[in-house]
């Protein structure tokens, strides 16, 4: 993470053995994804869908609120799934990069 946009637009999240056992299923703030963003140190809130999340970050820009709305990886994507189907997920950490950005905007 060398640059500023690079930073703003790789977040890494672990999801942990507590995150999962105190998970809702198909609750986009409740979720073990969601969960494991809730002291993370540039994110302020998150919903998270089927195939993307959206990520609204503490600081401002011009005193408005960046949202960066995130496709999943195939491995984010697998663990929603099972996850929300009531199938056995394991710990693990999921990278948010550049590639994966679907678009980013002021509120």
């Amino acid at each position: 993470m060398t640059n500023k946009t690079t930073k703003e637009t790789m977040i890494k999240t672990t999801i942990t053995q507590d995150n999962i056992n105190n998970g809702k299923i198909k609750c986009n703030n409740g979720c073990p994804v969601a969960l494991s963003f809730k002291n993370h140190k540039d994110i302020a809130h998150v919903s998270i869908f089927d195939n993307h999340s959206w990520l609204y970050l503490k600081k401002k820009i011009n005193g408005k609120t960046v949202m960066l709305d995130f496709y999943h990886s195939p491995a984010m994507l697998n663990f929603v799934k099972k996850f929300d189907n009531k199938e056995e997920v394991l710990p693990q950490s999921f990278i948010l990069n550049k590639s994966m950005l679907r678009k980013k905007i002021l509120l």
